[in-house]
């Protein structure tokens, strides 16, 4: 059996994702009808609740809530399928600007710029805090001396550092592709490396100019 190509292959597996994103979107507009015929709106508000939590299956609004939000990701994905093969307008040639790639470079360095805050304080004081520790029948003692108290905003790479460093990585990305600008491929692809770092927990332990190596 000879590979098929990736056009070959797309019209099967849009059929495919049209039948199992149009019975998850089925299955959610009847349900969300019945709460609403019954007058109970626990589900539905359930759903919109931005904080994510462990799928229950004997709960009806934590298998609303997995339920429309696949109907969101499938509505997402039809409008990318519309736009790609179907857009209203004929696809423009990508024409790369040296100017303006890096004016517009420069105009999210300049609006990051304002964004900066302050970390928490670390806090002062030299005590000496001892704590008793029982491991079994062994005990141990742990001095902290003057050590700052373990606050995530105060931590290396925190949540709001690498959520912002990402958010800039992904306009990068987006500039790239829309202007098709070759010059920064391998700059790109150090980013990527970087993204991925943050990323992933277990690549942590090794240094992100390595994996850019091997990479680039």
């Amino acid at each position: 059996m000879t590979p098929q190509s990736a056009a070959e292959v797309a019209p099967l597996t849009t059929m495919a994702s049209a039948m199992f994103f149009g019975t998850i979107i089925f299955a959610t507009a009847s349900l969300a009808t019945k709460s609403v015929a019954s007058g109970d709106w626990r589900a539905i508000q359930a759903s919109r609740n931005p904080r994510s939590t462990a799928l229950d299956i004997r709960s009806f609004s934590s298998v609303f809530t997995l339920l429309f939000h696949s109907t969101v990701f499938g509505c997402i994905l039809l409008y990318a399928y519309l736009c790609e093969y179907h857009p209203p307008f004929p696809h423009g040639v990508k024409t790369y600007d040296r100017d303006e790639f890096f004016f517009l470079t420069a105009l999210l360095l300049l609006a990051s710029a304002f964004t900066l805050k302050r970390n928490q304080p670390l806090g002062t004081g030299s005590s000496v805090v001892d704590s008793m520790s029982h491991e079994g029948d062994s005990k141990t003692i742990a001095r902290q001396r003057s050590v700052a108290p373990s606050v995530e905003a105060t931590e290396i790479l925190n949540r709001d550092q690498t959520e912002e460093w990402k958010g800039w990585m992904q306009f990068m990305f987006l500039l790239y592709h829309y202007f098709h600008a070759e010059e920064v491929y391998n700059a790109i692809r150090v980013m990527i490396t970087c993204y991925v770092f943050m990323t992933g927990k277990w690549l942590r332990i090794i240094p992100g100019p390595c994996i850019s190596f091997f990479l680039c």
